[in-house]
């Protein structure tokens, strides 16, 4: 008797799947490639998905990384929706060493971003009845913004958290959300919950406004407060403010995109802000004393057959005190050097193209960036890079997707050293490679 059910059920099961299958929202992002270092050994890079590419990341991305998210509706009826979102990624290690000796994100490193890093990125829920506003909560990547030609997240408070978002006020929309980074370095166990605040889309001008403030709130027990290990007991609050306006023009021949971010940042939020610092706003540092200020434009041009994608970035850090993790901005070997600190950054990228047909375009990526007044040493370090590259894309516009290049690169600078296998130290390297990036 059982086995005569089984091709029933076999058939019931098929058809119940491919209904789930086709309700599925599937998209994601996708790179990998290939490079050899025409100075010998190992190819090293600038950035990494992790730090991003504060002088461009054409021609420098030494990993394969993928991220595959799968949405879908658990409910959808009279204008009431249910959904759940995952994201899982996953991607190669990469190398990559700055002048001062950090591993930005080496080969074999442990970290969430290092190695074969396999780890869900986003799992959570969503409630939006008829008025469109909708409730959450879960881990996700929340509002993000970023800088595509330099992979870099000037505002990311992404992470486990619940919240409110898009409810219409009229003149935009609002957005609430708490947020929870856990800090898990020696001796410094703690968390920090973000208060996050959003006014997306406010009629300013020739565009629209997005505001954000986030409120960092360290929990700390009174024996880490009370402790002598300066790196734990920090509860400094901090606030991170940040302004995007953004615009878009488009003519008869022609589209302009521009994006014009002010932010400013407090303790724990200021040396993201005041550095280069990317995913501003997902992690809180033990910092006190500390502000940061940063400026950015940024946008994208097409008129005909010619393309420019730019990036302008300043930061600027100023310090009371000293604390250690604080990153590459500190040269001095003694990490509690008590001096106080003032100091730049800045990075321009530019990225010209023609397109030639259609389907293929020339692309030229030229990058620099500086820092300035790092404790200990009166240099003012640089990295530089140009690319050349030869793409294939479907479409002549900017973001035509996917697009298979070849390119050659060189990269050099204070901020760029690398071993080859015979122990020797380079400041540059020229590259040829093979790439293909996706999204969809």
């Amino acid at each position: 008797m059982k086995a005569k059910w089984l091709p029933l059920a076999a058939g019931i099961a098929l058809a119940a799947g491919s209904v789930t299958a086709s309700a599925v929202d599937f998209h994601g992002y996708a790179r990998a490639g290939v490079a050899a270092s025409l100075s010998g050994g190992e190819v090293y890079c600038i950035g990494t998905g992790a730090a991003g590419h504060k002088a461009g990341r054409l021609g420098d991305e030494c990993d394969a990384y993928a991220e595959i998210a799968l949405s879908q509706d658990l409910y959808n009826k009279n204008n009431t929706k249910f959904d759940i979102h995952t994201l899982v990624a996953i991607g190669s290690p990469e190398g990559t060493v700055d002048r001062q000796g950090n591993n930005w994100q080496g080969v074999g490193g442990n970290g969430p971003w290092g190695g074969q890093r396999e780890s869900i990125r986003e799992l959570w829920s969503g409630y939006t009845p008829a008025e469109g506003y909708t409730i959450w909560a879960g881990n996700r990547y929340y509002q993000r913004k970023d800088i595509h030609i330099m992979d870099f997240y000037y505002l990311n408070n992404s992470g486990y958290g619940t919240g409110i978002e898009n409810i219409d006020v009229g003149a935009g929309t609002a957005s609430f959300a708490v947020i929870k980074s856990a800090s898990n370095n020696a001796n410094s166990w703690r968390n920090v919950y973000k208060i996050d605040a959003r006014w997306n889309g406010i009629p300013v001008g020739f565009g629209s406004l997005d505001a954000a403030v986030i409120y960092g709130l360290p929990s700390v027990t009174n024996h880490q407060y009370g402790s002598a290990d300066a790196n734990a007991h920090h509860k400094d609050s901090g606030v991170l403010v940040s302004l995007d306006h953004g615009s878009n023009v488009n003519g008869d021949a022609f589209s302009l995109m521009n994006h014009l971010i002010f932010q400013w940042g407090t303790n724990g939020f200021a040396h993201d802000v005041g550095t280069y610092g990317n995913h501003t706003g997902s992690n809180y540092m033990p910092n006190a004393d500390q502000t940061g200020v940063r400026l950015i434009d940024w946008g994208t041009f097409d008129m005909g057959n010619f393309g420019l994608g730019y990036s302008l970035l300043w930061a600027h850090l100023s310090s009371g005190k000293s604390f250690p993790n604080v990153g590459a901005w500190y040269a001095n070997e003694n990490p509690w050097d008590t001096n106080i600190y003032n100091g730049w950054e800045y990075s321009v990228v530019i990225r010209p193209e023609y397109k030639w047909t259609e389907y293929t375009r020339t692309s030229l990526e030229l990058g620099i960036s500086q820092r300035k007044g790092m404790i200990g040493t009166n240099d003012d370090p640089e990295v530089h890079k140009i690319t050349l590259a030869q793409q294939f894309t479907p479409g002549k516009g900017f973001w035509s997707r996917p697009a298979i290049r070849f390119y050659a690169s060189y990269l050099g600078g204070d901020q760029f050293e690398y071993k080859a296998h015979n122990k020797k130290r380079h400041n540059f390297q020229y590259v040829l490679g093979s790439q293909f990036e996706a999204w969809w």
